[in-house]
């Protein structure tokens, strides 16, 4: 069998397997998109829940962080929460359609760099605010 006749037998197998390649990968990505993930801040005080297709489902937000943080600062780790919760559907749906984007790694690091910049900013804030308490009494 000559190098031709090898090459277009693999190319008619690749043909015929496709249907069944692409049956098992819509499968996978169709149980990756319905399932959950979920996400949560730095501190574990905010959790989100996301569906694999991208969608929050549900936020829970602790007694702790309601209690003890502001407004501001909650909202930036809700949000922190859902981008992991995100970057996690993100990535079982890419793993599902067997392969992962070369740069999913790379935003996930800096993903995870701008929640803890996120938090070393909200803590700056609340220590900036403890200050001028102190200061104005």
């Amino acid at each position: 069998m000559s190098d031709a006749e090898r090459s277009l037998a693999a190319l008619e197998q690749a043909i015929a397997d496709y249907p069944r390649q692409l049956a098992e990968t819509t499968e996978r990505v169709d149980a990756a998109a319905s399932a959950t993930v979920t996400g949560q801040d730095e501190g574990g005080l905010v959790t989100v829940t996301a569906s694999g297709a991208g969608h929050i489902l549900a936020v829970r937000v602790s007694p702790r962080a309601l209690r003890d943080l502001d407004a501001r600062t909650v909202a930036a780790r809700v949000a922190a929460a859902a981008n992991a919760a995100l970057a996690r559907a993100e990535q079982s749906l890419a793993e599902a359609a067997g392969h992962a984007p070369a740069d999913l790694d790379e935003e996930r690091k800096m993903r995870a760099f701008e929640q803890r910049m996120d938090a070393t900013m909200d803590r700056l804030d609340r220590l900036d605010r403890s200050l001028d308490r102190l200061l104005d009494q």
